[in-house]
């Protein structure tokens, strides 16, 4: 019996009808389509769904896997409401669509039309479906971005989540948003300015008192960055900053993905809402902050810690921090603990990098040996629970095809085979539904061992070529194979570090 996919998509932006939220939409789409199943006799394994838009496919993990289900070959077609819900990105996405379905000779069905990339008509009308559904995006985009330029020219708060101090609100009597004052955080928020600028206390310093005396933040504990931020943040001043983080379109891994970028010449408008500080206040952190040296210069930074992000304190669970000496001293850089009170000392770097060298060239060796005896031939429990379903599936359909011999030769009446043919039927029913979980666990085995042997040529190749690979290109590659290594030296000198292999679970 033939597998089918169904995939449900709806972008936040292009909802059918007003006061309809995207949940209902999806929610009728997927009544639409499981009714149309039903009389069609499409047995659907699986149903995905997203709520992103089709712009991109690297920002669709359940396109993506779709993607990898079709490729098993298993599935005859995907049912969808209509090609547009398939992709609305570039044409190399659209391309790469139609292509993995044309390859494995997978259907598109829509309750209008099935499309059968077999089919050299139905091919041509689907790449042009595709091209009409990039233009109409084009088209709804341009309009978004231009609304959203004059909404923010006219003061109106344009982000997803109001900054500390301010609550966001719905404009009455018109579109758009704005922002009104939180007492409380607003409090948090002058005391900030007035220990950084007038007070001359540093970020962390501002952080670890503002932990001390509890006072809460909306992600935790408070922490330099967030200190920075709002030091930085002229919405504070009553001024609406527009594109200081434009989406910056980037090719990675073959598909077009979005990118954040921070940009200095950003627009500044008169916001429709109160400032929390004054222009005083503002001039004497910028005055502090320029005697600080705090001002970031991302231009100029280069990476030199082989292990940012993935070395974490074995205490707290911070993220260890690179510590460079200063010129006229000639010690060698060291890894530390940027949590204050935290009894993590200070370690060197060589020590940390040379240690997870070793310590991954052993892993590796062991690792190796442990999937090698792990392939020996053994009988796949899931292979063989499928077989016996399938067989089990097969006995019943030929018992229902005898009923139909019965009920012609007249040893059946019609109460008769209308009885036993339910109870056969439900009875397939169920085992379809149990080859269907299986195929699934097996195409998650198939993947998470296909995950667990790309590990081995990675690692290899960072310790083949260590001390020709740039810090960059260390750090990217670390990455790939450690979820994170732990490290902690304890006032006894003693030191351990724990490495964690990036391997599926």
């Amino acid at each position: 019996m033939d597998l089918y996919l169904m995939y449900l998509r709806k972008s936040r932006m292009d909802t059918d009808y007003e006061n309809v939220s995207v949940k209902e939409t999806l929610s009728r789409h997927r009544t639409i389509l499981e009714n149309f199943c039903k009389a069609k006799k499409l047995h659907v394994a699986e149903v995905l769904e997203e709520v992103v838009s089709g712009e991109s496919l690297y920002a669709r993990p359940e396109m993506m896997r779709l993607l990898d289900m079709i490729n098993t070959g298993m599935y005859a077609g995907v049912v969808c409401m209509d090609i547009e819900r398939l992709s609305r990105g570039s044409s190399l996405e659209s391309g790469h669509i139609m292509q993995v379905l044309q390859v494995n000779s997978c259907k598109i069905i829509t309750p209008g039309k099935t499309y059968d990339l077999q089919n050299d008509s139905d091919e041509q009308f689907t790449d042009m479906k595709f091209m009409f559904s990039r233009y109409e995006l084009k088209t709804i985009n341009k309009r978004l971005v231009r609304g959203r330029n004059q909404s923010a020219s006219e003061g109106k708060f344009m982000g997803s989540m109001a900054p500390y101090g301010y609550r966001a609100f719905k404009l009455p009597g018109e579109k758009g948003n704005s922002l009104c004052i939180e007492p409380e955080e607003a409090k948090v928020v002058q005391m900030i300015f007035e220990m950084y600028g007038k007070q001359g206390i540093g970020y962390n310093t501002i952080a670890y008192q503002l932990n001390q005396m509890h006072i809460p933040s909306r992600i935790g504990e408070w922490g330099q960055t967030s200190i920075a931020n709002i030091i930085n943040n002229e919405v504070y001043l009553g001024k609406i900053r527009w594109r200081r983080e434009p989406v910056k379109r980037v090719v990675k891994d073959g598909m077009l993905a979005k990118k954040r970028i921070l940009n200095d010449d950003y627009e500044l408008y008169e916001g429709r809402h109160e400032p929390i500080i004054t222009e005083e206040q503002w001039n004497m952190a910028k005055a502090a902050q320029k005697k600080r040296n705090h001002t970031p210069n991302h231009k100029d930074r280069q990476l030199r810690n082989p292990f940012a992000s993935i070395l974490v304190c074995g205490k707290c669970g911070a993220i260890m921090k690179r510590k460079t000496p200063k010129k006229e001293r000639s010690c060698i850089p060291w890894y530390q603990c940027p949590t204050r009170g935290c009894d993590c000392k200070m370690i060197k770097c060589d020590t940390v990098e040379n240690y997870i060298y070793d310590a991954m060239e052993e892993w590796l060796e062991q690792y190796i040996l442990q999937i090698n005896s792990d392939q020996r031939p053994v009988i796949d429990p899931i292979e063989s629970s499928l077989e016996t379903v399938r067989g089990q599936i097969a006995a019943l359909q030929q018992q229902q095809d005898k009923l139909c011999e019965y009920l012609e030769k007249g040893i059946y009446s019609v109460e008769m085979f209308a009885k036993r043919n339910t109870v056969l039927s439900t009875e397939i029913q169920k085992l379809q539904s149990s080859e269907a979980e299986l195929i699934q666990q097996q195409c998650s085995g198939a993947e998470k061992k296909k995950t667990s042997l790309q590990i081995i040529p990675t690692t290899q190749h960072i310790l083949d070529n260590y001390d020709i690979l740039t810090i960059l290109e260390k750090n990217q590659l670390w990455k790939l194979v450690l979820k994170k290594v732990t490290v902690y030296r304890s006032q006894d000198d003693e030191l351990s570090i724990q490495l964690y292999p990036n391997l599926p679970k």
